[in-house]
């Protein structure tokens, strides 16, 4: 059985002493398991009476085992509920309302609501696909408007209060600032290796943004870094979200990753195993549509908030072209890079569509 437990016992078994850990009703045998799917760190589960989602950790990831570690856990899904209550008080219902946890090695899970089956994107028209992406760049701007009583910035961590901060006391602006000038040398780090592309016209175009991005325009944001199709639950009453990797961080940033990701990396990596089930390259047309929709619901008639979005989504594919780069200079790539990323024939397959990208980038 590939559940994390440092016992024997069967999935049936595992389930029920979570629903039983919960208040619940638990189930008379294996036929009443209703498996909603897997991601890559859990399988889920629906319990169907109560209208929730159980989640119980995996042994097997990425092809290595996992070993427990309870405050890494602990860490994980607290940062999970708080971005839940963040997101709710910018659109009431788009996480899960209700979100419990429990960490320990012989029994560990998460039980959230159930938000519904969603409509995947080979069901959606492109005027769908436009008016759900409109949604989540409203949410985005709302979660901007947000006051949050985190400290610190970066991924999220369990203090020393108990509540969860930011991983890096850092400023946001001199953050800002420091990594402005990593993507500068990220940057000629590419002008400088052996790939062909018009590197001159990449140069000047990126030193032109990226000394016109936005730093005293930003506020720190609790956002939300993971918005693959995966973990967004489409529906006819609207969009909602699950599973998140929260972040501290400039919300003009998270959002450039959403836009990036839609317009350009999904579909570039259909040839991964971790992307491959999705087929999203079946689908480029929507993805677009969908990134359409998110800029126009974002910047909500702003210029100046399309500027700052667009210099971040250049930074977003300059940054993807750079790890891209990394990688094949790697002796070699771990199992989950290559799950992740492909073998490196692929990623240079991939490397030359991204600098093909960066020479003809004009705006979003």
């Amino acid at each position: 059985m590939n559940l994390l437990t440092k016992n024997a016992a069967t999935e049936l078994e595992l389930i029920n002493r979570a629903l039983n850990n919960e208040g619940l009703k638990a189930l008379s045998d294996e036929s009443q398991i209703k498996r909603l799917g897997e991601g890559a760190w859990h399988f889920a589960y629906l319990v169907e009476k109560d209208s929730l989602v159980l989640r119980i950790p995996k042994k097997v990831a990425y092809d290595q085992e996992v070993v427990f570690n309870r405050d890494e856990l602990k860490t994980e899904y607290a940062g999970t509920k708080a971005f839940y209550s963040m997101a709710n008080k910018a659109k009431k219902g788009i996480c899960p309302e209700h979100f419990e946890y429990f960490v320990h090695d012989e029994l560990t899970y998460t039980i959230e609501s159930y938000l519904g089956k969603s409509t995947g994107l080979g069901d959606q028209t492109e005027e769908q696909a436009k008016r759900y992406g409109a949604e989540l760049g409203e949410f985005f701007l709302a979660l901007e408007g947000l006051e949050h009583p985190f400290d610190g910035i970066g991924y999220l961590k369990v203090g020393a209060s108990g509540e969860v901060e930011g991983s890096l006391d850092m400023d946001l602006k001199a953050c800002i600032i420091e990594e402005t000038q990593e993507y500068l040398n990220d940057l000629n780090t590419l002008v400088s290796s052996n790939y062909k592309f018009d590197k001159e016209k990449v140069l000047n175009k990126g030193k032109e943004l990226l000394s016109n991005r936005s730093v005293d325009r930003e506020k720190k944001v609790l956002t939300n870094q993971d918005t693959s199709p995966e973990n967004i639950i489409f529906t006819s009453s609207g969009v909602g979200m699950i599973d998140p990797v929260p972040i501290l961080y400039t919300g003009t940033s998270l959002a450039a990753n959403y836009v990036f990701n839609y317009q350009s990396f999904f579909h570039t990596v259909h040839d991964t195993e971790r992307y491959g089930k999705c087929q999203y390259h079946l689908h480029i047309a929507k993805l677009k549509s969908n990134a359409e929709g998110f800029i126009a619901g974002y910047t909500n008639g702003s210029q100046q908030k399309l500027q700052d979005l667009n210099v971040e989504v250049f930074i977003k594919l300059l940054s993807m072209a750079f790890t891209h780069h990394e990688l094949l200079n790697m002796d070699a790539l771990s199992r989950e890079q290559v799950i992740r990323f492909g073998t490196k024939e692929q990623i240079e397959k991939r490397l030359q569509i991204y600098l093909k990208e960066l020479e003809v980038y004009t705006h979003i």
